[in-house]
């Protein structure tokens, strides 16, 4: 992957100008600061149960396995208006940012570990109509032959009113569950898993440094942790009053 020289473009940009989101391969999710400090804390992550969202048509489909399965999503937008509202909604959120090397390796061996199923992917986007179409066709092929791989396909299908957060989801299947729960914990190393830290660009200097002082001094996180520049006045641009043509 490659990277330009300025840090600040470093930081927020993730790679070069021409490269697609996919290519760079880097992946971003923004949380509550007591999260990010839990998942340095307890050194794991948070895998929720499909249940617990609020999108009604990501749980349109129910089968025997429903609750042995458990996702986390990222999205690979790195500057987003959108994405910091939604899900910093009073600009306290942090932006935690990774590679699907790293995450899937960490996914991956904890499966193997405990004899579970592993899948990272995009999600895709489609109009409502298709949307129906496509999940009409995934629940006949259920009813004649289900396979846990078909069933799984329903978490990576969104309606395209949620294309502005370019999700990636990964999965994990227990076959041993029998109950449903809320969630399941992937343990992880931080300090390798997380790159980089990108704080609210909505939050005032002070808590900017309050929240930079706890991730370099109380959690000894070496990356780099930061403002995010989104919001950062540009050079005016001034123009003179002149009355000429």
């Amino acid at each position: 992957m490659h990277h330009v020289t300025a840090s600040a473009l470093v930081f927020d940009n993730d790679g070069m100008a021409n490269e697609t989101p996919k290519q760079r391969g880097f992946l971003y999710r923004i949380m509550d600061f007591h999260r990010v400090v839990q998942v340095f804390e307890r050194k794991e992550l948070h895998f929720a149960h499909p249940s617990t969202w609020d999108d009604p048509y990501e749980k349109f489909i129910k089968h025997p396995r429903s609750h042995a399965l458990f996702a986390q999503c990222w999205t690979r937008a790195y500057s987003s208006d959108a994405m910091w509202r939604i899900y910093s909604p009073h600009g306290l959120g942090v932006r935690i940012s990774t590679t699907e090397e790293k995450l899937n390796a960490a996914g991956r061996a904890f499966a193997t570990k405990q004899k579970f199923k592993w899948r990272s992917k995009d999600v895709d986007y489609y109009k409502l109509a298709d949307f129906k179409t496509k999940t009409q066709e995934l629940a006949n092929d259920l009813k004649a032959g289900f396979t846990i791989k078909r069933a799984a396909d329903a978490l990576y299908m969104k309606r395209d009113a949620f294309e502005h957060e370019v999700e990636w989801r990964a999965t994990l299947y227990c076959p041993d569950a029998r109950e449903q729960k809320a969630g399941l914990a992937l343990p992880v190393d931080p300090h390798d898993l997380i790159r980089n830290i990108l704080l609210d660009p909505r939050a005032p200097q002070e808590l900017v440094d309050a929240f930079i002082h706890y991730f370099k001094d109380k959690l000894g996180f070496k990356g780099q942790v930061k403002r995010s520049a989104l919001y950062a006045s540009p050079k005016p641009i001034e123009i003179a009053d002149l009355d000429e043509l």
